[in-house]
């Protein structure tokens, strides 16, 4: 898996995890904030029930009428039974707290009934505790629908940070995928396509850097043209697949034969050229002769074993790219026509071949 694969793969992965976060962090939010809401016209109404408990047992032992609290009441009541589930999110305590309310209720409306048939000082004594109990346990309720909405209060300012922390996030993964497609462009108008390493208009852009290099600091650098023997006869007896293949392990050899610094490039079919900064000729053949032994030596795609030829050429004052390039394309030219499998290169336009170990 190539570099930029690599990197598609974690982007992908890592975008659609941030996607997961933002989605669960909406969401969250939007529930936090319905259920606070919601919990704020339940504590609206329980005060509205505290305080009509007390109202009622008042308005009852002085005669005056109080069906119309105990309406409100009772339809207050009737729509938390109704809906007690959904309204406090199946949090026990408070569905507990409320049925001990609703069973405080109905016990004081039936005092209330009692004490309207025969207003005896027992039945007057009853109202005023059933009436205390219920507002008590209403009181409590309150209580508890307070601390419960404090707490998910508590968890939206939670989830307000993990939306910051999702923005921030975003941020990261804008520049992330501004980076992956800077580096995925570069890919692909700087490399290879077929064998991953870089392309021919890269090779030329590095090898006029270098020549600038050389001409401010006095630094010698070599070049490497390389080229497979032989190679339409693969084409032509194997098919196209099997040089494609060929062309892929090739480079992979050149790759392990190479310094970080040094810079290889496939420029034609099945040509290549390699920049060595700092490299004076010496260095380049015993680098050159390298990569022709480990060739040589090598099997390739259908157990095929091949050969390759090289022509080297050093930096030299007030050379620009064609003369550099030229040098080296004659040597590799004269190491083809000397033979094959060989290292040549230039010295003020004069060859040199190099037979055997260096």
């Amino acid at each position: 898996m190539s570099l930029l694969k690599k990197k598609s793969s974690i982007l992908f992965i890592f975008t659609s995890f941030l996607l997961l976060l933002i989605s669960y962090g909406g969401f969250y939010s939007i529930y936090i904030t319905k259920s606070i809401s919601n919990d704020a016209t339940i504590i609206n109404k329980l005060g509205i029930v505290r305080g009509s408990l007390q109202r009622v047992a008042k308005l009852e032992l002085s005669g005056l009428p109080s069906e119309d609290i105990i309406n409100e009441v009772d339809l207050i009541i009737s729509e938390f039974r109704t809906e007690k589930i959904r309204m406090y999110d199946n949090n026990n305590e408070i569905l507990d707290e409320m049925n001990s309310v609703e069973e405080a209720w109905n016990k004081l409306i039936n005092t209330v009934y009692e004490y309207r048939k025969s207003s005896s000082e027992e039945y007057r004594l009853q109202l005023l505790q059933d009436s205390e109990d219920a507002w008590y346990k209403a009181n409590n309720m309150v209580l508890v629908s307070q601390i419960s909405s404090e707490q998910k209060i508590s968890k939206y300012k939670l989830s307000f940070l993990v939306f910051f922390f999702n923005i921030l996030l975003s941020i990261i993964i804008i520049f992330l995928i501004k980076k992956y497609v800077k580096d995925a462009l570069e890919e692909m108008v700087n490399k290879d396509g077929l064998t991953g390493i870089y392309n021919r208009r890269f090779f030329s852009e590095i090898l006029y850097n270098e020549i600038k290099r050389s001409e401010r600091t006095d630094k010698l650098f070599s070049i490497i043209i390389l080229d497979i023997d032989f190679f339409k006869i693969i084409n032509d007896n194997y098919g196209h697949d099997i040089g494609d293949k060929i062309l892929m392990e090739l480079s992979e050899i050149v790759n392990q034969c190479i310094r970080k610094s040094d810079l290889f490039a496939r420029i034609g079919g099945e040509e290549f050229a390699l920049i060595a900064p700092e490299a004076n000729i010496e260095a380049a053949v015993q680098l050159a002769e390298k990569i022709r032994r480990k060739v040589e030596e090598g099997i390739f795609a259908n157990d095929l074993k091949i050969t390759i030829s090289l022509g080297i050429s050093q930096y030299q004052r007030l050379d620009d790219v064609n003369t550099i390039f030229k040098r080296a394309d004659n040597a590799l030219y004269k190491a083809k026509g000397n033979g094959r499998n060989r290292v040549e290169y230039l010295i003020e336009n004069k060859v040199v071949t190099i037979d055997g170990d260096v």
